[in-house]
């Protein structure tokens, strides 16, 4: 009897034992983790962190295919971010975003073809700083300081030599031509983290064209070439500048809003307004292109000088939709308004969408481009591809 007590007194403290030694939580090791969602702060909480990177591609391929059709190859890389401070009184936002595509419309296996083929569809760098301090709840006394600009060419593929209709591309824009730099004071309204409103009575706006003097060489040779100066300068009359100014500075008032939020679960949406004014110009463009479709040519316009008074209104948009961690859909918008910027001009009729009689689509009979003036100009880009969220 008393050995079998001593038995299971020995059982009990066993298993006494082994449940205590399980009860005891072994050290986990931490995991590393990247922060998600709308933004982070740091450990005192006077720095916001927050941004988006993404990559997407879409491709097309045919091979003999008998309803017909063209390769197609783009790609889109798309990063913004913004470092926000905010301790006491002191206000300081800083935002950086880029933007960069291409697209590929028949086969790029050579560098012929990819010159021809290979095109740009965006390309943007944009850096905005804005310091204030509280004068009020939620209202600061601020200075605000932009720069606008891209990474590299833009050509247009659409026009050929007139001496013999050879392939030529020309430059369009690239960086520094042109850059937008806006210095300015104002008020900053600031209620929420996601919701910035920014008005300065009184803003420095500087538009550079670099560009070899005398500017783009429109003048053409003997045999009615162009020079290769035309193909390489940048057109600054595209940009509102004078032919041959490498440099506007306007003097005027701005409106700045941007809200940034996830307005639903997994849903972020970016939408920024921009409206500046002029009160003074110097250096602005009064002459501008004028397409006679009755004659098919290409003529010029003068407008008046109060012009340089309507605003400049740019609203750009970025909806980014993310399935998971590392895969999201971003639907891209931007619309721009500016009196005298020079747009292709679509001379095919809206109702039927055919060619004129020349059959030949944004250009006269003589090769010149067809522009315009006083138009919207809208861009509109849906990808998806692999991206994060912080």
């Amino acid at each position: 009897m008393k050995k079998t007590l001593l038995l299971n007194l020995l059982l009990c403290f066993s298993l006494l034992s082994i449940q205590a030694q399980d009860s005891i939580e072994k050290p986990k090791k931490k995991k590393i983790e990247l922060p998600s969602g709308d933004g982070f702060y740091n450990k005192d909480s006077t720095w916001k962190f927050g941004g988006y990177v993404g990559a997407s591609v879409s491709q097309t391929a045919l091979y003999q295919w008998g309803p017909g059709g063209n390769n197609n190859f783009s790609f889109l890389i798309n990063a913004s971010g913004y470092a926000n401070y905010k301790k006491g009184k002191l206000m300081w936002d800083n935002s950086l975003e880029a933007k960069f595509g291409m697209v590929a419309n028949g086969l790029i296996r050579s560098k012929a073809l990819a010159q021809s083929n290979l095109q740009k569809n965006i390309d943007l760098l944009a850096l905005k700083s804005n310091f204030g301090y509280e004068i009020t709840k939620e209202l600061y006394v601020s200075a605000k300081v932009g720069f606008e600009s891209q990474f590299s060419p833009t050509y247009d593929y659409s026009l050929t030599d007139t001496s013999n209709g050879r392939f030529r591309r020309y430059t369009v824009s690239k960086f520094a031509a042109p850059a937008v730099l806006t210095i300015g004071p104002g008020l900053t309204w600031k209620p929420k983290d996601y919701f910035t409103l920014f008005f300065s009575p009184v803003e420095g706006k500087m538009t550079f064209v670099t560009k070899d003097d005398p500017g783009r060489d429109t003048t053409t040779a003997i045999d009615g070439s162009f020079t290769n100066r035309y193909y390489s300068d940048v057109d600054e009359t595209r940009f509102g500048l004078k032919r041959g100014s490498g440099f506007m500075g306007e003097l005027g008032w701005e409106l700045d809003l941007l809200f940034q939020k996830d307005i639903v679960k997994n849903v972020n949406w970016k939408s920024h307004l921009n409206v500046f004014g002029a009160y003074m110009n110097g250096s602005y463009n009064t002459i501008l292109p004028k397409y006679y479709a009755d004659q098919d040519s290409l003529g010029t316009i003068t407008i008046s000088e109060k012009t340089k008074h309507i605003p400049v209104v740019k609203w750009e948009n970025d909806i980014v939709f993310k399935v998971n961690k590392w895969l999201s859909a971003t639907l891209s918008t931007k619309f721009v308004y500016q009196y005298n910027a020079q747009v292709p001009i679509d001379t095919r009729k809206n109702d039927t969408g055919k060619k004129g009689p020349d059959g030949i689509t944004d250009m006269d009979k003589t090769g010149q481009t067809i522009t315009g003036f006083s138009k919207i100009q809208i861009f509109e880009q849906f990808g998806l591809g692999l991206s994060f969220k912080f």
